[in-house]
């Protein structure tokens, strides 16, 4: 086991997929626990995700060599008191989730000021976001500031996204018989749909519905035309390049769904959760599969086996959420229930013993 606490990204994911596990099977415990699923997810998962991702981006993007432990244990014992506290005093858990928030926060700004690093403004002002809207909600109990935070995570997957798609892009050119190949993400699609995001999450909060509608109908257009970048055989060749395209096309399709949905005045539930499942989860999914293998000296990027099932399983979960629900009431939450906990039982059952056996490393890039 201790080649596995060689770095604290691997419990963190590790934690988090069992905290998706447990809020996708919430339901068969407790049929109402609606809003537990929702806290669950966005308040222990998504957050626990961030931070095992950061705590290793952030040495490879700030050159940091220092100890990890100190931080990494606070903020775990944070998100551990959240968890225990949930069930029992939500709005108390809500508290050390923003204060888990702040800790991160800090931890980056304070790297990012020694390293004197003028490129991660856009991760800052993120992680800032999320601590001002999970405090708001922590004091007021809104939901809406809840939900407003799966348009942040949106937001989150397209910063972090972008710099994975250049390890993706550089991998999946290796092997094609292009002279001297090299793929360049579009950063300035990046930067809008990450502006378009926060103006979308604000406009659910506090415009009317109409004009929210046409922020979603921006964010999926500009998720569309950020697929172009994508479109060359040599790129979807590769399972990891097509898992990367179809989370960015599920998120699209969402937004332009719940733009219409909202200009119609219709509920706007079914596109969410292709958003959330489709998109953000799908999102997750990638970097921890990328970042788990480039991490553990894996030197070809190449998904295992188990998780390449997983990936079209959460991708069915959303359709079965957002579409198929329509047909049959078991596709309204038992289907998607029970196919997101295996997509996470699967990313166990293969990264806890890669984990085990091999030992934390730099990229290899």
């Amino acid at each position: 086991m201790n080649k596995f606490f060689t770095h604290p990204m691997r419990p963190f994911f590790v934690g988090a997929a069992v905290l998706a596990i447990l809020g996708a099977l919430v339901f068969f415990i407790s049929p109402g626990a609606i809003v537990l699923h929702r806290q669950i997810f966005l308040e222990l998962m998504l957050p626990a995700a961030y931070g095992g991702f950061l705590t290793a981006a952030m040495l490879e993007w700030t050159g940091y060599k220092g100890r990890l432990k100190p931080v990494a244990t606070v903020l775990a014992a944070l998100l551990l008191a959240a968890s225990v506290l949930l069930p029992f005093a939500p709005q108390t858990a809500s508290f050390f989730v923003a204060a888990y928030w702040l800790v991160l926060l800090l931890f980056c700004a304070w790297l990012i000021w020694l390293d004197r690093n003028t490129d991660n403004f856009a991760l800052l002002m993120l992680l800032a976001a999320f601590t001002v809207f999970q405090t708001a909600y922590a004091v007021s109990g809104d939901l809406n500031l809840l939900r407003a935070q799966v348009h942040l995570n949106m937001a989150a997957v397209m910063f972090v996204s972008v710099r994975v798609s250049v390890l993706l892009g550089a991998e999946a050119l290796k092997e094609c018989r292009l002279k001297d190949p090299v793929f360049i993400p579009n950063v300035v699609y990046k930067n809008i749909a990450i502006t378009f995001l926060l103006l979308h999450a604000a406009a659910e909060l506090w415009l009317p519905a109409q004009t929210a509608g046409f922020t979603a109908l921006a964010v999926g257009f500009i998720l569309l035309a950020k697929l172009r970048e994508l479109h060359h055989h040599e790129l979807l060749r590769k399972h990891y390049v097509r898992t990367y395209y179809l989370l960015q096309l599920f998120a699209a399709a969402g937004y332009l769904w719940t733009g219409a949905a909202k200009l119609q005045n219709l509920p706007a539930s079914a596109p969410l959760h292709l958003i959330t499942l489709g998109g953000m989860m799908g999102g997750v999914m990638m970097v921890w599969l990328t970042a788990g293998l480039w991490h553990s000296g894996f030197t070809k990027l190449d998904y295992p086996k188990l998780c390449r099932i997983a990936v079209p399983i959460l991708f069915a979960a959303a359709v079965s959420r957002a579409v198929l629900m329509n047909v049959n009431p078991i596709f309204f939450i038992t289907v998607p229930a029970i196919l997101t906990a295996a997509v996470f039982v699967l990313y166990l059952l293969t990264f806890v013993p890669i984990f085990r056996a091999n030992a934390f490393t730099d990229d290899p890039e």
